[in-house]
């Protein structure tokens, strides 16, 4: 509890802050959104049943209870009595192992009441008794082929199950960092629309004290009032983005309202985020649930045909025997009386629709062989989307580069001419010109630096398992 409030309060104090970084909006939307705390809730379970699959060939342990009163009319009462009663106790352990072979000990409990039967010797007594019971398909599920499949289906879909919480988990991150990366962007797209507008307005100033001092024609003017309703549409449009990603970064963090108080601050992309080493065993985690659901359709189709084979069982029963009017003679019973049960058989079903039976089987084999096809495919699209991943590192780095470079330039180009035109060396169109290439270039930028973000983000989806 002391932890928490401890958290709940750190995300209150970076909200009321001049100033957030990514990790603070992180922490806080990490206690706030029910999305998130939806992901990461499923991921820790799917950790926790991941091995859910080894319970179906695990040791289990039973017990059986039943209390029989039996007073339905009979055709003997001296023999068989008018009313039998009988608590039976079952207690042992069974296991159907991977090998296909059902097995079950058990130590058995029994205490039987008949009464009113005069022509029976011991109208009570206690039955104690260890049986074992064997099961062994000679056929279907032979040697463990169909508990194995089963098993390896269900863990399949359990890993699939594990992949897809963790890629909700890392999904949610990304649209956590993403609303954030937005909301940068926004507030740096609207304070470059402002200073644009207002570096117009400055260019309107002095086209009208050149018209008043007849230094140029009114058409220039009339140009640079274009440019000035120009910028301002464009801010209203960076204002009104501007309170969309507000809205969105508010409710993250529980929050109402249009307005982020805090300056976003987040430190520049750095080459080392950009230098991309995807070996073999790092794939990205979408692709990763493709292949596991692949394999759990796969392993799915083997289950489903081997079910499909006809039956054929052996069973086995043995136990030995102790009857005595109580229960302790009846237990010593079992070794010095020479009371055995044995029983050996066999079982056997099949449908009488041989030929479609087969048809069934091969269908199902033919539709694992597709999956195995459908795989083989993925890791090929796998393999190429990392070339495609190294290859978008080294393009989006290069023309980061240059768009800073560009920027820069563009802006020694706009001030000189602007110092020109001050001084009657240059035009109107000119100096509008330059202005409007050094807004693209800074537009560009800013466009440029999410998609580096987003890029880098999108890295954590590679993982090694």
């Amino acid at each position: 509890m002391t932890s928490l409030l401890v958290l709940l309060f750190s995300a209150q104090s970076a909200f009321s802050a001049t100033e957030m970084t990514l990790d603070q909006f992180m922490k806080a939307a990490s206690l706030q959104d029910p999305g998130y705390e939806a992901a990461l809730k499923m991921e820790a379970g799917a950790l926790r049943s991941q091995n859910a699959a080894a319970l179906l060939t695990g040791l289990n342990f039973f017990t059986t209870y039943s209390d029989l009163h039996d007073g339905r009319p009979t055709t003997n009462t001296a023999a068989q009595g008018d009313t039998t009663k009988n608590q039976t106790l079952s207690i042992g352990m069974k296991q159907q192992s991977q090998i296909g072979l059902q097995w079950s000990l058990s130590q058995n409990y029994s205490h039987t009441k008949i009464s009113n039967a005069s022509l029976i010797p011991t109208s009570e007594y206690h039955d104690v008794y260890p049986k074992l019971e064997l099961s062994l398909p000679l056929w279907r599920n032979f040697w463990g082929a169909e508990i194995r499949a089963t098993q390896e289906q269900l863990d399949s879909q359990l890993q699939l199950q594990k992949l897809s919480a963790r890629s909700q988990r890392i999904q949610k991150e990304s649209e956590i960092k993403e609303t954030f990366y937005n909301m940068y962007t926004q507030q740096r797209n609207y304070e470059i629309q402002k200073n644009s507008l207002e570096r117009a307005e400055k260019i309107l100033s002095w086209a009208q004290s050149r018209v008043a001092r007849n230094l140029s024609d009114r058409s220039d003017l009339y140009q640079t009032e274009a440019l000035v309703s120009s910028r301002k549409i464009e801010l209203t449009i960076a204002e009104q983005k501007l309170k969309e990603a507000a809205r969105k970064f508010n409710s993250m963090i529980n929050h109402q309202g249009d307005v982020v108080p805090q300056n976003l601050r987040m430190p520049e992309v750095v080459k080392a985020q950009l230098e991309v080493n995807i070996s073999k065993e790092a794939q990205r985690i979408d692709y990763k649930v493709l292949e596991q659901n692949l394999v759990a359709s796969r392993n799915n189709y083997l289950a489903q045909k081997e079910k499909n084979k006809p039956l054929l069982d052996l069973s086995m029963t043995y136990s030995k025997a102790g009857r005595a009017t109580n229960q302790s003679t009846a237990e010593r019973n079992v070794w010095n009386q020479d009371k055995e049960y044995r029983l050996v058989a066999l079982n056997f079903t099949m449908p009488l629709d041989i030929g479609n039976s087969a048809d069934v089987r091969s269908g199902y084999q033919q539709l694992a062989e597709s999956q195995s096809a459908a795989e083989r495919a993925r890791a090929r699209d796998a393999e190429l989307e990392s070339k495609k991943t190294e290859d978008q590192a080294k393009a989006l780095w290069s023309q980061w580069q240059l768009i800073r470079e560009l920027e820069k330039i563009q802006k020694e180009k706009a001030d000189l001419e602007r110092s020109k035109y001050n001084n009657g060396r240059s035009t109107t169109y000119q100096v509008l010109t330059f202005e409007q290439d050094y807004a693209n270039s800074r537009t560009q930028r800013i466009s440029l630096e999410l998609q580096l973000r987003r890029f880098v983000d999108s890295l954590e989806l590679f993982v090694k398992e």
